[in-house]
């Protein structure tokens, strides 16, 4: 059957969410008015050369000009104030819109999308990178056409004064552009080399970090650091390097573009032109006036490039993130009826591909109602990536996952959760949040008779009544639980959501006997009456499931419940002797170095 289905928001290929529209006219007007008000700051400099010229001729008549260029310098700091303060509002205001419209998709795209990104990309991406444009909406674009008008405004009336001096004046300011050119010449290859070593430092000393309690106890002197040493060392080397083969232009365009060379260019030319009588005394001063406004806003333009550069490195990041593919949903969602004949959960040809890796193909199994089926097989088997099709953390490339006889791209995903309840391997709770909360989550309007007896069937009420605050104890802060502890509440929360189906992705893979025997208490109580699919490394756990599903390679190797399993003597006999063999040369091992 063909699944009409629609995507949320969904940019076109190629295309991305034009994310400064919404305040482009905002920031088109304040760089006119930075322009205007940069224009006005000019003023005092037309003040000085006209008040000379009048002095010069005998005309003590310059309070006028004064008033006009004290007026024109009020007018100025108005309009940067104007033009600051509305870049910075719409500052807030596109901040705000962008994290909104990052959450919302971060909400709609596949789940499988956050499995190739840490929570820290995740989070740059919300908080650092947005912050990070608050440069180019805020400052660079008033700053930029502040600096870019008074240069060239300059330029012109000075070329009207006299070409030849005008000349004289650029000349400082083209050969210091060329040293500045000559100098970032390798800038394109060298700067990613540099945020790559940059990485590679992070990394060197989260690792160092990370791994000094391991290195200490087994490790010789020195070796915990040897590797920071030696990636600081070579990052040092790198940089030294760069910076050696730059600083000579970069020092040379400095000096060439600081006002003093443009004073001596602007003072030897003009004198020998004013002695020779060339150039009139009034246009001197004129020139000592102006000439310094060229360099100075080229300095200014040179000093923004690299938070420029970067603010759009990361509104590009942004805008790439905004247009990542969503889950699609249906036009038309279809109502689930849990009474339907038949398999709960049927899967069907289904194949799902990364790239050109194969995880799983040809895939058909049911699952009945109120039935245990257990997902066991190999590392990289493909476990996880067919337990999370069923609530659609990704959807099949090919074939298609039923419940109820529906196609899951045909129910509206609100509804899908509301049949469907999982349990993660890492036992996710939300910080800053109380316990009571966490287990709530499923049903927000649970009373605390409620919660306390799902807590009290997921084996954690004991540990729970210890801690300062009860069940208002905030997860991170005044409660700090153990990797089986936490498991324990996340399944308090699938046993407080009552889904008649639940996933469980290797539950109890990394608990302690303890903790899994009270996991498996537990789980127990939440898989009574539930159509449950399951995934454990230890096969001893599952031996009561109705069916063992084995995978290999992405495909079934065989199905059946342990006993029939155990007779085909294929690869879950194989596996489940290992396993036993594993634990009795373990436990033979320790016996022998009492």
């Amino acid at each position: 059957m063909e699944v009409s289905v629609r995507p949320h928001m969904a940019a076109r290929p190629g295309s991305a969410p034009a994310i400064l529209k919404s305040a482009r006219t905002t920031l088109v007007a304040c760089a006119l008015l930075s322009a205007v008000s940069s224009l006005a700051g000019m003023a005092p400099l037309v003040a000085v050369v006209e008040v000379t010229k009048r002095l010069l001729a005998g005309n003590n008549k310059v309070w006028p000009i004064i008033v006009v260029a004290l007026v024109a310098l009020a007018v100025k700091q108005s309009g940067v104030l104007a033009a600051g303060v509305m870049t910075h509002l719409a500052d807030i205001q596109v901040s705000f819109r962008i994290r909104r419209e990052l959450l919302v998709k971060l909400s709609r795209v596949p789940l499988s999308w956050f499995n190739d990104r840490n929570s820290g990309i995740v989070k740059t991406a919300v908080e650092d990178d947005v912050a990070a444009l608050h440069r180019l909406i805020a400052h660079s674009i008033v700053e930029l056409s502040a600096a870019a008008v008074p240069p060239l405004v300059a330029f012109f009336y000075l070329f009207a004064l006299d070409w030849r001096m005008a000349l004289a004046t650029l000349l400082p300011v083209l050969a210091g552009m060329a040293m500045y050119q000559r100098a970032m010449a390798g800038a394109e290859t060298k700067y990613p080399e540099f945020m790559e070593w940059l990485a590679r430092l992070n990394g060197a000393a989260v690792e160092f970090v990370n791994g000094i309690g391991v290195v200490k106890a087994f490790g010789t002197p020195g070796t915990a650091s040897r590797r920071f040493r030696e990636v600081s060392r070579a990052f040092a080397h790198f940089f030294l390097d760069w910076a050696k083969s730059t600083s000579a232009a970069s020092v040379t365009a400095e000096i060439l573009l600081s006002p003093p060379s443009i004073l001596l260019a602007v003072a030897t030319t003009g004198g020998i032109l004013t002695a020779n009588g060339d150039l009139s005394l009034v246009n001197f001063i004129a020139f000592l006036v102006f000439g310094t406004v060229i360099t100075s806003g080229w300095m200014t333009l040179l000093m923004s490039v690299h938070p420029l550069v970067t603010a759009l490195k990361v509104y590009r990041g942004i805008r790439e993130l905004l247009a990542t593919p969503e889950l699609p949903t249906p036009d038309e969602p279809v109502e689930l009826d849990p009474t339907t004949a038949g398999p709960v959960v049927r899967m069907r040809g289904v194949r799902v591909t990364y790239g050109d890796t194969v995880a799983l193909t040809g895939i058909d199994i049911a699952l009945d109602r109120g039935t245990i089926t257990a997902l066991v097989g190999p590392s990289g088997s493909g476990k996880s990536t067919l337990a999370k099709l069923l609530p659609r953390f990704d959807d099949p490339c090919e074939g298609s996952v039923e419940l109820y006889g529906v196609d899951l791209r045909r129910i509206d995903p609100a509804e899908l959760y509301q049949h469907v309840a999982f349990v993660f391997q890492d036992s996710h709770l939300l910080s800053d949040m109380s316990i009571r909360d966490n287990i709530r989550l499923g049903r927000p309007d649970a009373d605390d008779v409620a919660v306390r007896d799902a807590v009290g069937k997921a084996q954690i009420l004991s540990r729970i009544e210890k801690l300062p605050r009860g069940l208002d104890s905030v997860v991170s802060k005044d409660a700090v639980l153990s990797a089986g502890e936490r498991q324990r509440v996340c399944i308090a929360r699938a046993i407080l959501a009552d889904r008649p189906i639940l996933v469980l992705d290797e539950a109890t893979a990394s608990a302690d006997p303890e903790n899994e025997a009270r996991i498996q208490e537990a789980l127990s109580e939440v898989a009574r009456g539930k159509t449950v699919l399951v995934i454990a490394h230890r096969l001893n756990t599952i031996r009561g499931a109705d069916t063992i599903v084995v995978l290999d390679g992405g495909r079934i190797a065989e199905c059946g419940n342990h006993t029939e399993l155990l007779k085909n003597n294929g690869m879950y006999a194989r596996l489940w002797q290992q396993e036993r063999n594993t634990e009795s040369g373990v436990a033979q091992r320790l016996e022998v170095g009492r």
